[in-house]
């Protein structure tokens, strides 16, 4: 048994015991090794900060089970690529909204007055969710940017998911109803593809 493993099996055994010091340690092992690994394949240094957020993140909510982990640089590795793949995955449906959503406008027809830029269109969405609550913007985001199921959103936020549910509906509505005057009815659609994502 090399000094190595010996040392990372005591750090995983006083992690699943919840001790502070030996996660940072652990941390500060894998970190520049993990950001390469995610970065080779987001190329995208903000996208590989927010993976590797959430990496550590899941290890210390699961560190019950790090006792039971044969190799630290496995489970982590493995942890590192699924996030990653989940990431990649939201940011695909993220894309595909926004092509869905610039062929909608750009069949809205040739006229100046229907012409309506996504810039536009992102400025009246943040403006109405301004007007709403914060934890009504949190769903929002969780849910629609982030790709958060409705379960998922319950556990991060301590709500329901009736609660939830609610809050999307609710704020969905409301964006209609402020973006509604002035701007194309096809525009209206960008609502319509946001709610098939994650319901």
């Amino acid at each position: 048994m090399s000094q190595l493993f010996y040392d990372e099996q005591i750090l995983l055994g006083l992690i699943a015991k919840g001790d502070e010091t030996a996660f940072r340690e652990l941390y500060n092992r894998y970190f520049t090794r993990l950001s390469a690994y995610v970065f080779k394949f987001c190329k995208s240094a903000t996208i590989t900060e927010d993976v590797l957020q959430e990496v550590f993140m899941k290890l210390w909510v699961n560190r019950s089970v790090c006792n039971q982990i044969e190799s630290a640089e496995a489970y982590i590795l493995s942890i590192a690529k699924n996030t990653t793949i989940d990431w990649l995955r939201k940011l695909s449906r993220q894309t595909t909204l926004v092509v869905d959503l610039a062929t909608q406008v750009a069949e809205c027809g040739n006229e100046a007055e229907n012409k309506f830029s996504l810039e536009s269109l992102e400025i009246l969405i943040a403006d109405a969710l301004s007007q709403l609550s914060s934890q009504k913007q949190q769903v929002f985001q969780l849910s629609k940017i982030v790709g958060f199921s409705h379960d998922e959103i319950a556990d991060e936020l301590h709500l329901s998911k009736s609660t939830v549910k609610n809050h999307l509906s609710e704020t969905l509505k409301h964006i209609r109803k402020h973006i509604q005057p002035g701007v194309p009815s096809e525009v209206l659609m960008f609502l319509v593809l946001l709610s098939t994502l994650r319901d």
